[in-house]
């Protein structure tokens, strides 16, 4: 029988250590890696007869990682056991309904490994006798050798018995200590992530106070900010029209002197009357210019700063969807004449999110407490970067869009820390319930629009 080649995918050195040994013993060929990302970059070169998952590790976890590797037509014939703690038929009807042929527990024996490899056809009968006769001591003095053929049938019988037993005695004192260790390091890991995770609370209840805290005295000053910018754009803008305006008053009022001072005749006189109307109507329709353009200004300014977008909890905030609404902010923009930054502002909600069946995140059922929830964040956007909260066709309406409006209007993405809550949430105990949660998380999964006007030179 050729042999065997297993691949073990775990985050802890110890178990893969415990494993990799079990299955050398076996004359199987075993490399190791760390994490599901590895595992699947292994997989581009290599193919394994078999591949031992872990359940719970960092980044992409066990189940995650068989979707990926029965998805792929190349990789999806390879048999994966998971290699966990976990137990129970739940599980295992998880784990079977997403590729993998079975489970085995991060305690099985020697014996319990080879019965699973067996049933997979990577061990024959053969290998296994061979493999325990080779275990047993082989007394290297022929002295004893030729003693020990000369003890009586009984005797020999008796012998060999008390080797067998001794052991039988030797491989479970080894497997009661792997066990107790293996129990010990998953009890210290759950003790370490509980702790983990309630430092994050704490820290997060901190830093959302001192947001909340800053905000409050903050926005303010932001609002002065912005009337003072609004202010001088209009003001400058004013003064512009006003300056031409005085010229064409200026003119009209020298034409109006000269007009009584000089002696012309009737016909020039009404010559002068007709310009000096024409002057008076240039100047009406200067006046109603200027107070069109402010008033187009301001009636889009508020538009836009009190329109927003709010977004489903399994979409990015800026996908294809969104690329109609923000050319209908920029038609708006340059109809009213605006000439500035336009920046669209994402905020990401942190939703009560529990598994399906298939592994996938959903919303958590409406009245169980929060306290229950499997996550809580958003799995589709992770982190606060603007990157991360764009598809790739609205990245490129963004850029294209760039080239063809006028480069009076600037448009960029701004993203918004998730700490800085735009609706409060409730507080996460055991009397808050789901719906409550999801509620203020949907308020704060929105997009809004922050106008800053160019100033004049």
């Amino acid at each position: 029988m050729a042999i065997k080649k297993a691949l073990v995918v775990d985050d802890s050195k110890s178990a893969r250590a415990v494993l990799k040994r079990m299955l050398k013993e076996l004359a199987l060929e075993v490399d190791t890696v760390e994490s599901a990302a590895d595992a699947i970059d292994y997989l581009k070169d290599n193919r394994p007869d078999v591949i031992f998952m872990d359940h719970m590790m960092p980044g992409m976890d066990g189940f995650e990682a068989v979707k990926h590797i029965k998805n792929n037509p190349e990789t999806a014939v390879i048999p994966i056991m998971m290699y966990t703690s976990k137990a129970g038929d739940v599980y295992l009807s998880q784990a079977r309904e997403l590729g993998a042929v079975g489970i085995i527990s991060k305690t099985i024996s020697p014996v319990g490994l080879k019965e699973s490899l067996f049933s997979l056809g990577l061990v024959d009968d053969r290998r296994i006798s061979s493999t325990l006769m080779r275990d047993r001591p082989v007394a290297a003095d022929p002295a004893a050798q030729l003693a020990e053929e000369g003890l009586s049938k009984k005797h020999k019988k008796y012998h060999v018995d008390i080797e067998d037993l001794q052991r039988l005695m030797d491989e479970q004192t080894i497997e009661l200590h792997r066990s107790m260790w293996l129990g010990i390091e998953s009890v210290s890991h759950e003790i370490f992530n509980r702790l983990n995770k309630e430092r994050e609370e704490v820290l997060e209840k901190i830093l959302s106070a001192s947001v909340e805290k800053n905000k409050a005295s903050s926005w303010p000053v932001y609002i002065v900010a912005v009337m003072l910018l609004l202010s001088i754009f209009f003001n400058a803008s004013l003064f512009t029209d006003v300056y031409h305006l005085e010229e064409r008053l200026a003119i009209s009022e020298e034409k109006r002197l000269l007009a009584e001072e000089s002696n012309q005749s009737a016909d020039n006189k009404d010559q002068t009357a007709v310009r000096e109307n024409r002057v008076a109507v240039e100047d009406g329709e200067a006046k109603d210019f200027i107070g069109d353009r402010q008033s187009s200004l301001i009636e889009f300014t508020r538009w836009a700063q009190a329109n927003v977008i709010e977004y489903p909890y399994d979409e990015l905030a800026l996908n294809d969807d969104r690329i109609n609404k923000i050319d209908e902010i920029l038609e708006k923009a340059i109809a009213a004449g605006f000439v500035g930054n336009i920046v669209l502002q994402t905020h990401v909600g942190r939703f009560c999110l529990n598994r399906d069946q298939g592994g996938d995140f959903v919303l958590a059922e409406g009245n169980m407490p929060v306290t229950d929830c499997e996550y809580i964040g958003n799995h589709v956007q992770p982190g606060d970067t603007p990157s991360t909260q764009q598809s790739l066709g609205f990245a490129n309406y963004l850029s294209d869009k760039a080239s063809l409006i006028d480069k009076s209007i600037s448009i960029e993405v701004a993203s918004i820390s998730r700490l800085a809550e735009i609706s409060e949430y409730p507080e996460q105990t055991a009397q808050t319930s789901v719906d409550d949660w999801n509620r203020a998380a949907q308020l704060n999964n929105r997009i809004t629009f922050k106008l800053t006007p160019a100033s004049v030179e």
